[in-house]
């Protein structure tokens, strides 16, 4: 990789899913956090510029935690929604920083996320990524049969070697999907990822890039115990 970016990092939600006393994103495995887990590589990665995260103003966690004052690192508070935690770190950066920059954007609790996939992501948005509204994500295809269902049955059995389960990062130039988001806000629509605000903002071309499956994202109690095996695979608890 050689160009720089900024990351940004949603960390406002408070994980009711995963029915825990703690937001999901500051359970411990080990001595370390899951967002110390998932910022980790951004932290050493020399081309990350900055990293901005999005934090619930009611939860003093994350000003107790020493990363949070790290020189990368600048805080915002976040929103209700992943949208809205998204938009508060896109208007800070937008602020900061050249509107023309890689801006990779990184679920708080995806603590799993390898360097091999993190940098087949990069190169493909440090070549690929020039017209507005192009972006790359992180994805993998599923194994199962997929079907989509109506009224409890199933209506179509998809093929799925066209489905791609959508993880992150996610990367697109900083100023495309801050107006995707800005507009999506003006017109009342939630999205539930970055990658479909901005294909539906410019109808344009974003990438899948395929990954391991370890990039999971803690969602439920039990994604912890399976985000502690991978991280022990992969020799970093």
């Amino acid at each position: 990789m050689s160009e720089e970016y900024l990351a940004l990092i949603p960390a406002a939600g408070i994980g009711s899913r995963a029915q825990l006393k703690t937001a999901k994103q500051f359970s411990k495995i080990g001595d370390k956090t899951i967002i110390e887990y998932s910022m980790d590589l951004f932290l050493r990665d020399d081309n990350c510029k900055s990293i901005c995260v999005a934090t619930n103003e009611d939860n003093d966690v994350w000003t107790n935690m020493p990363i949070s004052n790290h020189e990368k690192v600048i805080s915002c508070f976040g929103g209700l929604t992943r949208m809205a935690s998204v938009l508060a770190g896109l208007e800070l950066l937008i602020d900061k920083e050249d509107k023309s920059s890689l801006v990779v954007i990184h679920d708080a609790a995806r603590p799993c996320l390898q360097k091999d996939d993190f940098n087949s992501l990069m190169e493909y948005a440090d070549e690929e990524i020039k017209e507005e509204g192009q972006g790359a994500f992180l994805a993998y295809q599923p194994n199962e049969s997929t079907s989509l269902c109506k009224k409890e049955f199933i209506s179509e059995t998809l093929d799925r070697s066209k489905v791609w389960l959508a993880a992150t990062p996610q990367v697109f130039i900083l100023e495309d999907v801050f107006n995707a988001l800005t507009e999506a806000v003006a017109k009342d629509i939630t999205f539930s990822d970055e990658v479909s605000a901005v294909f539906s903002h410019f109808k344009s071309e974003i990438k899948p890039i395929s990954s391991s499956r370890m990039n999971l994202k803690v969602t439920k109690k039990e994604d912890i115990d399976v985000a502690t095996l991978y991280l022990k695979l992969l020799g970093r608890f």
